[in-house]
């Protein structure tokens, strides 16, 4: 008997500490919010963004008058930029021919050359136009297949020295440019 009253007891005991434990503790309403710290030191300074960085839409292929089933160039206008600056100050343009044959896409940097057709491109910092001249020459004579087809377009990307030196741009990886360059 005597046993089973101390049981009883301690029963009773760790009861009592329970209820008082739980009907006196704390909820988070109760308390309050510590003092903010001070701020830290300001961190390094990070690299430029790509906000400098310009793009054109992809743009199907329209020949000047001058071209021929062997040869053709096409002049893509550039405007709000000052080409013959933009490479003086050490500016990085990228030109791109992207094609679709029997569902198979590819890009290719240019210069380039594909089967017998070559394509390369060049700047015109004339006082007419600054721009971009796309040639195409195609032993082959297939110039004038890749004209006004949608599933032959170029695109330039103008790159300023800043993001070039601190992103150590791929030049040759259309993927791997678009990615970081977010385009």
């Amino acid at each position: 008997m005597k046993t089973t009253t101390l049981n009883f007891l301690k029963m009773g005991l760790y009861a009592i500490i329970g209820l008082s434990v739980l009907l006196t503790s704390c909820s988070p309403e109760d308390g309050k919010d510590g003092l903010d710290g001070m701020d830290g030191a300001q961190g390094p300074a990070g690299q430029d963004g790509n906000a400098n960085v310009i793009a054109s839409n992809w743009q199907t292929i329209q020949w000047d008058d001058n071209a021929t089933p062997s040869s053709g160039t096409m002049t893509i206008e550039v405007k709000d930029i000052d080409l013959e600056e933009f490479i003086a100050t050490g500016g990085v343009t990228m030109v791109y021919f992207r094609g679709n044959i029997d569902e198979t896409s590819f890009v290719y940097t240019l210069p380039t050359t594909i089967g017998n057709a070559y394509l390369s491109f060049l700047i015109s910092t004339s006082p007419d136009t600054d721009g971009i001249m796309i040639r195409m020459t195609d032993a082959d004579n297939n110039v004038f297949n890749v004209q006004n087809n949608p599933d032959y377009t170029v695109r330039y990307v103008l790159v300023p020295a800043n993001v070039v030196e601190t992103t150590g741009l791929n030049l040759n990886n259309y993927k791997e440019t678009s990615k970081l360059l977010g385009l």
